[in-house]
């Protein structure tokens, strides 16, 4: 994450300080990097980054705890492509290939439970013209299913992959990672792929791919920010009521301040 942020400018980071700093909250969409001393960072800092994932060495469990309302733990495993994938094939009618600027209208045209795939590349244009992407189009022009680099490394480029429900089960997916890997590794990098380890649907299709579980690590899905970090409400004061008389005689009270 920390690569991809400096790389494409998107997301940001919370120190302790500008200049070497000693702890480091790294975020991106709803992705957030824990690393350093806990003891310089306060939860009222941290509490900024509420409802999303962290990832974190142990030693910050006492901060998330005292930051937020809801710290869930769930386990990811993380796979490296340790077999080269075969050149795309998709059934007859469907075009496989890399993503351009000009496909962006048809990124934005995903339901809004599937556009998680845009949001470390800032949204459909940002995914469609980075480089990044590969989609299986059905009819020369609609998407069915798209594959991406979610976080590009220095040495390693991560891999998330989707298809629209009523394209699945065609290998669709499957094309997609194959065309997106070969050019990962054409510029270099090794493709990954990270996947919560009750995914089961996730992890065979990377085992399909070439992909192979590396190590478990556990992540933390925090809530919303303890009730005493929440920013206070102060109480308005009581407007003082101003008698006034109607056109009909009738006395009637406006406070100071209220529109009729």
């Amino acid at each position: 994450m920390d690569a991809h942020v400096r790389t494409t400018g998107l997301g940001g980071r919370l120190t302790d300080r500008p200049r070497c700093p000693r702890v480091e909250a790294i975020h991106c969409a709803g992705h957030r990097l824990l690393r350093g001393d806990p003891r310089r960072l306060a939860p009222e800092r941290l509490a900024s980054l509420a409802h999303g994932q962290f990832t974190a060495p142990e030693r910050f469990l006492p901060l998330l705890g005292r930051t937020f309302a809801l710290v869930s733990p769930w386990e990811r495993t993380l796979s490296v492509q340790q077999y080269r994938p075969h050149r795309p094939r998709a059934p007859q009618g469907v075009q496989v290939r890399a993503l351009t600027p000009g496909d962006a209208s048809q990124v934005a045209t995903l339901p809004p439970s599937l556009r998680w795939i845009t949001e470390t590349w800032g949204g459909a244009h940002g995914l469609a013209a980075s480089g990044r992407a590969w989609g299986a189009f059905t009819d020369g022009h609609r998407l069915a299913a798209v594959a991406c680099t979610y976080w590009q490394g220095r040495a390693h480029e991560d891999v998330a992959v989707l298809t629209l429900p009523a394209f699945r089960r065609s290998g669709l997916a499957l094309a997609c990672v194959n065309g997106l890997t070969l050019a990962v590794r054409a510029r270099g990098r090794v493709p990954t792929w990270s996947a919560p380890r009750s995914n089961e649907a996730s992890l065979a299709l990377a085992r399909t791919a070439g992909f192979r579980p590396v190590r478990t690590e556990v992540c933390y899905y925090v809530g919303q920010p303890r009730e005493s970090l929440l920013p206070k409400i102060p109480q308005l004061p009581q407007l003082p009521q101003v008698p006034l008389q109607s056109a009909s005689g009738r006395q009637q009270a406006f406070m100071i301040g209220s529109r009729a």
